[in-house]
């Protein structure tokens, strides 16, 4: 028995309605490119987000999208940390900045 990787939530999505899959592309490009927001910053605020749901897979893709913007590790760090006490809870927050450790290749 081989162990398959699980499918990208966009694939799933695309594979019961291209339409919607092609609709929230079309949606998340326009909101990227609707305002004067740094991509940097975008996926920041897009991998806290994450961070606060505990979504490791997205939040790894945000967070790269992140550094390769320009973001900076401690960047990084400091947005999981803005959500404690916010939104985020303190184990969701501790974990998410192991993630931001792993990213970092601590």
């Amino acid at each position: 028995m081989t162990a398959s990787r699980p499918r990208a939530p966009m694939d799933v999505v695309s594979d019961s309605s291209k339409a919607t899959a092609d609709a929230f592309q079309a949606l998340r490009k326009a909101v990227n490119e609707a305002g004067p927001l740094p991509q940097s910053t975008r996926e920041l605020i897009v991998s806290s987000n994450f961070a606060t749901m505990g979504v490791q897979g997205a939040f790894m893709t945000h967070a790269k999208r992140a550094l390769e913007g320009g973001a900076t590790i401690d960047e990084l760090r400091h947005a999981v940390l803005v959500t404690l006490g916010a939104n985020a809870p303190f184990p969701r927050v501790a974990a998410a900045l192991g993630w931001v450790d792993e990213l970092a290749g601590k």
